[in-house]
């Protein structure tokens, strides 16, 4: 067991219980020094405790029993197993019993030291790697990151008492610094020349919303994540109601694939004041990625008292470049901060969207499936810069039972302005029209999804197993793979997760990490095909099967 005295609350804009000042009394190095040397279960386990303003923290190690970790302020585990299933597992909770901001900042600090390694891995492969060969924009691009996240925190800090909407904005803040601060004590402790700017914890923070800005301000067309898919299928069963799958996979550059899937079990109130209720979305379970307090993927499981959400989104690609003009982005919240604000708040699916109508950035534009299993409603919500549109989809999909969206606009008034005209897109949603009903499993679905068209490639072999015959085609439409191209891109479909519902609630849930393969020898292969690209902690080849994690925290 090993104990540190955290660091004082960086903010000047902070409540006075927050403002007294904390010496950093250290780390011991054990806990740190044991990542990368795995005895016992490789599961790491972690308790924030607050006493009249001062934080300490207690490392428990390995081979903890996880129900006994005391709760504290906050306590978290983290579990990396990147080398045998692509993802590394992080569950974090909140006591009630605290003040928000002293919950959101422990869980901060507990993410930022147990996961300060895959932070910088991360940051190497990513911020680094991009600011290398062009620093005088990446300068740009850090100082309108801190002006703007000093305007949110300012406008948060005067709005949080009165409006839940900015109370949660502040909370993502207080978390960010206290996850970069974690971080920092970690790396310190264990004398690494490991550095971070804070700047660069808002790009990770914020990686969603950069791609849109960039295309803003320079009329650039990064289509990376323009591969990605949301799929909503009923799947019939006999004597009983349909099974809801919702299938959702991400389109972004390979070096984006150190992957985390969190579950943030955090117990806010929907304003600081005192008997305030608690928020009703206590719950967000997300596929993310290290230093982000987002799924970034936009792939969401929200649960509360007697309501859950299944939330996912794809990008928008938007050729109508006057729509840019309608940005005013240093007066905007980033939309990470908008839809964590809107998982903890909303009670419904029209209730989320209405939140992300009023709090539209135009940094982020997306299609949105929100879906909710135990009423089967499904709502549709599209976003460009100052339009956003929401439409009660369930009539509709129960009428069909499929809905998919490749990120092509389906509200006629989007579809006006957007101008959209990505070709391949259009394809996408109409091969996945074109096969849907020959999806009636699971496995039907699980196995388009890679790349397999069942009417023409499924086959049984001697023992019964289902295999695909390869069809490069078919897979570059449905799970993009720019290494296969002539010539290769290192981008593509970097993981598909699947929510299986019906009305009694979530089912299911189950993530594959990695481009789509059909067989073994076509999995992703680093050395084969990008070996000069930086992908420092990532496996060298992608081949693994789904995931389904085991909350400890229930």
């Amino acid at each position: 067991m090993l104990k540190v005295v955290g660091a004082s609350w960086l903010q000047t804009r902070i409540s006075t219980y927050l403002l007294i000042g904390v010496a950093i009394l250290g780390i011991g190095a054990i806990i740190f020094g044991e990542f990368g040397h795995v005895e016992h279960d490789g599961t790491y386990a972690a308790t924030a405790f607050w006493r009249q303003n001062v934080h300490q923290f207690e490392f428990w190690g390995q081979g903890n029993d996880l129900s006994t970790i005391p709760m504290g302020a906050a306590r978290a585990y983290y579990k990396s197993a990147i080398p045998e299933n692509g993802w590394s597992i992080l569950e974090i909770e909140t006591s009630k019993d605290y003040p928000d901001e002293v919950q959101a900042y422990a869980a901060g600090c507990l993410e930022g030291s147990l996961t300060w390694q895959l932070i910088y891995q991360h940051w190497f492969n990513t911020v680094r790697a991009a600011c290398a060969p062009r620093s005088a924009l990446c300068m740009k691009m850090r100082k309108y990151l801190r002006e703007n996240s000093e305007k949110a925190v300012e406008n948060a800090q005067l709005l949080k008492d009165e409006d839940p909407y900015w109370h949660l904005v502040n909370l993502f803040y207080r978390q960010l610094k206290g996850l970069e601060v974690g971080f920092k004590l970690a790396v310190n402790k264990i004398h690494q020349s490991v550095e971070i700017v804070s700047e660069d914890f808002l790009w990770m923070a914020m990686a969603s919303d950069l791609p849109d800005l960039e295309r803003a301000h320079n009329g650039s067309e990064n289509l990376s994540g323009s591969h990605g898919m949301i799929f909503l299928k009923a799947l019939q069963r006999e004597h009983f109601e349909p099974l809801i799958a919702l299938v959702h996979n991400t389109g972004a550059p390979y070096t984006k694939m150190l992957r985390l899937i969190k579950r943030y079990k955090f117990a806010y109130h929907v304003s600081s004041k005192k008997g305030a209720e608690l928020v009703p979305g206590r719950s967000v379970v997300m596929t993310s990625y290290p230093g982000a307090l987002s799924s970034q993927d936009e792939s969401y499981f929200v649960s509360g008292k007697e309501r859950e959400l299944i939330v996912a989104g794809t990008p928008l690609t938007i050729s109508n470049h006057k729509l840019w003009n309608r940005l005013s982005t240093k007066e905007h919240v980033m939309s990470p901060a908008t839809i964590m604000a809107a998982n903890f708040l909303s009670t419904n699916s029209d209730n989320w969207s209405n939140i992300m109508t009023l709090k539209n950035s135009g940094t982020a534009n997306r299609q949105w499936v929100i879906f909710e299993p135990e009423k089967n409603n499904v709502r549709l919500f599209e976003q460009i810069p100052g339009i956003t549109e929401s439409i009660d989809y369930t009539k509709k999909f129960m009428e069909t039972g499929f809905l998919v969206c490749t990120g092509v606009p389906i509200i006629q008034e989007i579809k006006d302005y957007a101008n959209f005209q990505l070709e391949e897109a259009v394809l996408r949603a109409a091969e996945v029209e074109k096969f849907e009903k020959n999806m009636t499993t699971v496995e039907d679905v699980r196995s388009f999804m890679r790349g397999c068209r069942h009417e023409v490639d499924l086959i049984t072999n001697e023992n019964e197993d289902l295999k695909c015959n390869w069809n490069l085609e078919q897979q570059q439409l449905i799970s993009y793979r720019g290494d296969l191209d002539t010539p290769s891109r290192p981008v593509g479909v970097i993981d598909s997760k699947i929510f299986l519902s019906d009305f009694d609630g979530l089912d299911a849930f189950e993530a594959t990490s990695g481009p789509a393969f059909l067989n073994s020898n076509q999995a992703f292969n680093w050395s084969n095909s990008f070996p000069n690209i930086s992908h420092v902690g990532q496996p060298n080849i992608f081949k693994f099967d789904s995931v389904s994690p085991k909350w400890v925290w229930i």
